[in-house]
């Protein structure tokens, strides 16, 4: 189970790198940026893939997404300069609370789920 939340972790970090760049990129020009984007984004693709083998697909998809909105708009703050409106910040804020409680329910049918197998 520790592989699949550590390839779920990659697949949010590759999404954040490839958006990242894809900004750096839209920015200069760069086709080497667009390239580095497309990889990242595939590749996050492929450690999503492998975290619903063992996660549900509705707790990851939810958690990725969620999770990659967050990091990078934080990025887009700390690197690129954009100002947060007061709306931004709560609809950030409770993207954060929805993936929490999401995880939360994960970590609860987990729980119930070794138990009743004892």
């Amino acid at each position: 189970m520790r592989v699949a939340w550590l390839f779920l972790v990659l697949a949010i970090t590759t999404e954040v790198a490839g958006l990242t760049a894809m900004k750096a990129a839209s920015a200069s020009g760069s086709y080497a940026g667009h390239a580095i984007m497309y990889a990242s984004i595939a590749l996050s693709y492929v450690f999503l893939a492998k975290a619903v083998k063992t996660i549900s697909v509705g707790v990851a998809y939810a958690i990725w997404e969620g999770s990659g909105v967050a990091l990078i708009t934080i990025v887009s703050v700390f690197v690129f300069g954009h100002a947060l409106s007061g709306r931004e910040m709560l609809g950030l804020s409770m993207a954060v609370a929805g993936i929490l409680l999401v995880n939360a329910g994960e970590v609860e049918q987990e729980e119930a789920a070794g138990e009743a197998a004892r």
